[in-house]
């Protein structure tokens, strides 16, 4: 047994007094009055010996009294020689799960909450002479110095619940760079977390504990299964999006549960209005793809949301997604050869886009990030320097329509396809007769809404072609044929390279070449075809929160590109120039999933939205049980598991700080050795 606060044993000297007092009144004499000497005959020895024994008693009771409650003050406590290298001042670590799965919970409330009274409990239970940090999973903190208690608690009150998940591996993998900064001997650890298998415990590796020096102690809150449902994705579906033309929105639902949801509502919101409604049916433990259509009434950058009727589990029941919704779009005609039906068209008839024709010769001076969407017409040689120029154009979202040119230079164009992984030119083949386009995809959204179903149904009528560019398909990446000949040969190819589209004609609208352009459907297919380029980059504006991937914003400014949020607040993601454009990183901010506008300089430039990992959404937990089992199995067994119970864990620590307390039953023999004295006191002498 050790004694904590040794200085108070001094206070043992205090039972001299009882002594003191106890032996002066054995020589105080009596002064007895008898009536007669028979009377003191009459008093027995016996009567004698037991008023003698009662007093004896009374000093017992009174200094074992006093001597219990001062070893009480001194503070007892009994060390266990197997962790008396426990003792001592702590650098101690908590960290939090501070991630959205702990917004659930079980009958004690949220798991959150929980974690949160469970690590102030801590902190309170250890001394002012220890030293903390507080962390959570979405922020490991290495190399940082450790505070004092009152300031680990107001850092305590700021956690909210955050995006970003590290896995516990991550953390035992960073140890030494968490303790860094730790002053004391003993390092120990706390985590406290719901243990969620899909992103706490993802990682499955093996880290080993670098040293004894390190207690770690996990704390498991989840007691129950959870039940939930989230949208695991979704798409714009319609390639082409018009002003108050229906648009599909596909999605994917998830019940994530052991029970069958029925009646499961779905919302789909745009620009603040309910744009659909539905009605799902999901299984336990299945998935369901259901599109739903709905109307954009105005043109330009629109966000919504959809939306789910799932309770108790809310923070994934909306999953964002913003649309672009083409105005007047710039296009820029490159003329090798000019083409005056195709002028005709761009000119005068399709008022939706801004055509500016430039000859190939100039092409230098055209800053081609200006525009979002090319057409070569007719161009006959693609030097090195152009064709690097092209491939940026298309890496970064640009689209482009590209004519053949009478004489072209298949050494320099073949190159440059190359280059792009599409395919190669053969030499130019002449059909004096003609040769009819009735190889058709009708499906293909440039199609969507020039023909009725009789016509899809009916003969196409075809145009007819006299001399083409034979294109040989490289089958690194997926083509759509769009319009063939009967020998299969290609005459439009759409190929989706880089961040862009490439629709490419193997014949030229001239009238030696074809008579497409008289045809009523040349005017309409490429209308619709400029409408795909145009739109081929705003199709998915969507971005997982915490993704590294950088997002490229197409833009021939310098000024920082800020990210502003619904309520007017402005970011600063990181960012550096990139070809024509500037890459934007958003893993560094603090954001939460919504809608969001990109801003230069007061211009809008675009919106994207952000959404939860579909990893936070599953919700399978480990018990204290599974967490062990897991652990073991991955040779982390020194982890100590620890119960949920705050008064529990506040005894363990000082348990192991300072050792087994003994100063209440100090106290409570005290008070037995007083009540003792009080009953002696009162038997009859």
């Amino acid at each position: 047994m050790t004694f904590l606060q040794p200085a108070f044993l001094w206070g043992l000297l205090a039972i001299s007094i009882p002594i003191i007092v106890h032996f002066f009144n054995l020589q105080r004499p009596r002064q007895v009055l008898f009536s007669n000497v028979a009377f003191v005959r009459e008093v027995k020895k016996t009567v004698v010996r037991r008023l003698k024994f009662k007093q004896w008693l009374l000093l017992l009771a009174r200094v074992l009294a006093i001597s219990c409650l001062v070893l009480a003050f001194a503070n007892p406590v009994i060390l266990n020689e197997e962790r008396a290298f426990l003792m001592g001042n702590r650098s101690v670590a908590v960290v939090l799960d501070n991630s959205y799965s702990m917004s659930t919970g079980n009958e004690k409330g949220q798991y959150f909450k929980q974690a949160h009274s469970m690590a102030r409990n801590i902190f309170r239970a250890y001394g002012p002479q220890d030293e903390f940090l507080l962390m959570n999973t979405h922020d490991l903190k290495l190399n940082y110095n450790f505070s004092g208690q009152d300031e680990v608690l107001e850092e305590l009150a700021a956690v909210q619940i955050r995006q970003n998940t590290r896995s516990h591996t991550d953390m035992l993998r960073l140890l030494e760079e968490i303790f860094a900064r730790a002053n004391n001997r003993i390092k120990e650890l706390y985590f406290i977390s719901d243990f969620q298998l899909s992103t706490v415990m993802a990682d499955s590796l093996s880290v080993p504990v670098p040293d004894s020096s390190y207690l770690l102690k996990y704390i498991p809150l989840a007691t129950r299964e959870q039940k939930n449902v989230y949208i695991s994705g979704h798409q714009i579906l319609s390639r082409i999006l018009e002003k108050n033309k229906p648009v599909q929105l596909s999605m994917t639902l998830v019940n994530d549960g052991n029970s069958t949801v029925n009646e499961l509502g779905v919302r789909v919101w745009l620009n603040g209005k309910v744009v659909a409604l539905d009605n799902s049916q999901l299984e336990a433990q299945s998935s369901k793809t259901i599109s739903l259509p709905f109307t954009p009434t105005s043109s330009g950058w629109q966000s919504g949301y959809i939306e789910l009727d799932d309770y108790p589990v809310e923070f994934d029941n909306k999953r964002y997604f913003s649309i672009y919704v083409p105005e007047k779009e710039k296009v820029l005609v490159i003329e090798g050869t000019p083409s005056r039906h195709l002028r005709l068209l761009y000119e005068s008839v399709f008022e939706q886009f801004d055509a500016h024709f430039v000859s190939s010769r100039n092409l230098a001076n055209e800053d081609l990030n200006a525009y979002k969407s090319l057409i070569l017409l007719g161009v006959k040689e693609v030097s090195s320097g152009l064709a690097d120029r092209l491939q940026t154009f298309m890496n970064e979202g640009g689209s482009l329509m590209f004519f053949p040119g009478e004489g072209m230079d298949l050494e320099q164009v073949n190159a440059w396809l190359k280059e792009l992984k599409l395919g190669s030119f053969g030499q130019l083949q002449q059909l004096p007769e003609g040769s009819l386009m009735n190889e058709v995809d009708l499906q293909h959204p440039i199609f969507e809404g020039i023909f009725s179903e009789e016509q899809r149904k009916g003969e196409f009528d075809a145009p007819r072609v006299y001399k083409y560019y034979p294109l040989n398909l490289n089958n690194q990446l997926v083509h759509n044929r769009i319009i063939s000949l009967e020998s299969r040969a290609p005459m439009l190819v759409e190929s989706r390279i880089g961040q862009g589209v490439m629709f490419t004609f193997t014949f030229f609208p001239g009238d030696s070449w074809t008579d497409f352009h008289v045809k009523t459907i040349f005017a309409p297919i490429l209308f619709r075809a400029t409408q795909v380029m145009n739109q081929s980059q705003h199709i998915q504006e969507g971005q997982e929160l915490g993704a590294l991937v950088p997002y490229l914003v197409r833009t021939t400014e310098q000024e920082l590109i800020s990210l502003v949020n619904s309520e007017g607040q402005e970011m600063f993601p990181e960012q550096y120039p990139q070809g024509g454009g500037m890459a934007l990183k958003f893993d560094k901010l603090d954001l939460k999933e919504g809608n969001y506008q990109l801003v230069q300089d007061g211009k809008l430039l675009g919106h994207i939205s952000f959404n939860i990992s579909d990893s936070e959404s599953r919700l399978k937990q480990l018990n204290a049980e599974e967490l062990q089992r897991r652990l073991s199995q991955q040779g982390q067994s020194g982890i100590e598991i620890l119960q949920a119970l705050p008064e529990a864990i506040s005894s363990q620590i000082q348990t192991e700080k300072e050792g087994t307390p003994l100063w209440k039953y100090f106290v409570m023999l005290a008070l037995f050795f007083l009540l003792a004295e009080v009953v002696i006191l009162q038997i009859k002498d």
